[in-house]
């Protein structure tokens, strides 16, 4: 197996995923338009593996259509990108920062109850049990990891919500991988919170920018990242492909 790193797209082994699921599984990135002559190329990659996510950047119309008329990929998610660039900061002592932090049973019950959206719960082909249990997995594996960051924000010695981050190798941008926040502290502006922590947090270290991604379909946590001064920069369309279905 070779990964492929070409003009219009990339495609690469996804370790995590395969052990996770358990099936041979890859990602191919549709960077631009692909090629005539790259279809076969990527057919050819994906037919090592059982299951092949593909992000089309852009949602591009032509890539759209090669990918459901002719691979026979199916759509699952539109990923909508946004950004904020980190200046004036209004810190917040409600919140904590921790890296690595140890395995916190709190937070992996709201990350089991909180998450109603992912591509991975409508694909009929994937384990059901592992799908709904992804996020809980997600958390699991951040926990004691240098380079990840939990921010917490506690309200009477109960853990209200969290959210998970990391920072890029250059530390020119941090991305929010999840938040969540338990049902019963709902309506608390604990979302804003833990916003304003990560914020304050990235802000000494000289990180400027923070990055984030939702589905299309989560329109409340799209005008969340708004209004908190999140711009949108693009959306890409998230296929998967099961070559031997």
């Amino acid at each position: 197996m070779v990964n492929l790193f070409r003009k219009s797209f990339e495609a690469f082994e996804l370790k995590w995923d395969t052990e996770y699921f358990g099936v041979p599984s890859a990602r191919v990135i549709l960077k631009d338009n692909v090629l005539t002559d790259e279809y076969k190329e990527i057919e050819e990659f994906s037919r090592q593996f059982e299951f092949v996510t593909i992000t089309n950047t852009d949602n591009k119309s032509k890539n759209n259509y090669w990918l459901t008329k002719n691979l026979g990929a199916f759509l699952t998610d539109v990923n909508v990108q946004f950004i904020k660039r980190i200046s004036e900061i209004s810190y917040d002592n409600v919140a904590n920062v921790y890296e690595a932090y140890p395995y916190n049973q709190e937070i992996v019950d709201i990350a089991r109850n909180a998450f109603k959206y992912s591509r991975f719960f409508s694909d009929p082909y994937l384990p059901s049990d592992k799908a709904k249990n992804i996020y809980i997995h997600w958390v699991e594996g951040a926990f004691d990891k240098l380079g990840r960051y939990f921010v917490i924000v506690n309200i009477q010695e109960e853990i209200a919500g969290f959210l998970l981050f990391s920072i890029d190798e250059k530390k020119e941008y941090a991305t929010i991988e999840l938040i969540a926040v338990d049902a019963k502290f709902r309506g608390a502006n604990i979302g804003k919170s833990l916003l304003v922590g990560m914020e304050s947090f990235l802000h000494k270290k000289g990180v400027s920018f923070v990055k984030v991604g939702t589905q299309i379909d989560n329109v409340a946590a799209i005008r969340f990242y708004t209004n908190f001064g999140f711009k949108y920069t693009n959306c890409n369309s998230i296929y998967h492909y099961w070559p031997h279905k």
